[in-house]
This record gives C-alpha cells, sequence and structure tokens, in this order.
C-alpha cells in the first residue's frame, strides 16, 4: 500500500497548494476511498478567498485537504462496518454529525450543534487528495 498522497489545501490569498500526506488507516466504523470524483462548491470558493477560515462550524481550518463533496471506491475497511464492504462505490456526505443527538439520528447532520460535528474538506480531510478516511455512518450508496 502507498504510505504517501498528495492533497490540495486552500491556503487563501486566491490560491491552492498541493501537498504530501500520510494515507491514513481506517479504525472502526471507517473506510478508506481511493478518491474517484470531487466537486468544488462555493464553500470552497470562499475558502480560497479566505472568508470562510476560523468561523464556527463552517470554517476552514488551515492545512486540511479540501473538498468535501467526494466519491470513490472503498479500498480498505476498518472493523465494525455494518452496510459497506471493500469494493463498494460511495459517495461521503459533506458533513459528519455526532450521531447522537436528535438530528443525527434522523439522518440530519447538517443540523448538528455538537462539538463533534466536522465537515469533510473543512474541519477533517477532504476529496481533494488520493485517498479519504471517512466515517461508515457518513456514506451513501454510489450504485
Amino acid at each position: 500500500m502507498v504510505v504517501k498522497m498528495r492533497g490540495a489545501i486552500l491556503p487563501g490569498n486566491s490560491t491552492v497548494e498541493l501537498k504530501d500526506f500520510e494515507v491514513p488507516k481506517p479504525g472502526f466504523g471507517q473506510v478508506l476511498i481511493r478518491t474517484k470524483a470531487t466537486t468544488i462548491c462555493g464553500n470552497d470558493i470562499r475558502c480560497i478567498y479566505r472568508k470562510h477560515t476560523g468561523k464556527g462550524a463552517e470554517g476552514y481550518i488551515p492545512g486540511m485537504i479540501a473538498g468535501h463533496e467526494p466519491s470513490g471506491l472503498i479500498i480498505e475497511e476498518g472493523e465494525g462496518l455494518k452496510r459497506f464492504k471493500k469494493g463498494d462505490r460511495v459517495i461521503v456526505y459533506h458533513i459528519s454529525g455526532c450521531g447522537v443527538c436528535n438530528d443525527c439520528r434522523r439522518g440530519y447532520y447538517i443540523s448538528c450543534t455538537s462539538k463533534f460535528r466536522a465537515a469533510y474538506g473543512w474541519q477533517r480531510n477532504g476529496g481533494m487528495g488520493e485517498y479519504i478516511l471517512a466515517d461508515e455512518k457518513d456514506l451513501l450508496s454510489g450504485r
């Protein structure tokens, strides 16, 4: 398995940088996905111009791999998976909620107000890298 990968970060000032990162290992309830496609949305554009840096739940943490709308192929499984397996095509929902609050239990991760809420590509590494580590609960079937 490859141990290094390239990923795009958004340092602001109208720039994007490619950096080397360690390829993450999936833990319990997680998968490693080989990114096949990701988009650039309006929120990513705001990050490029530094209008989203450090502002609450939508704030981009400098140095994170950007891209919060990725899809790809599961290439490695962590323990405890219930719905997906190696070889499945998946889409990663852009917000990872706490999983236990009322909104998360109803599937509304975007409304999670927990300190554990984190957006892929903003507060945790996103899809503008060769690989993305994702929680199984955040995946949708790409079939």
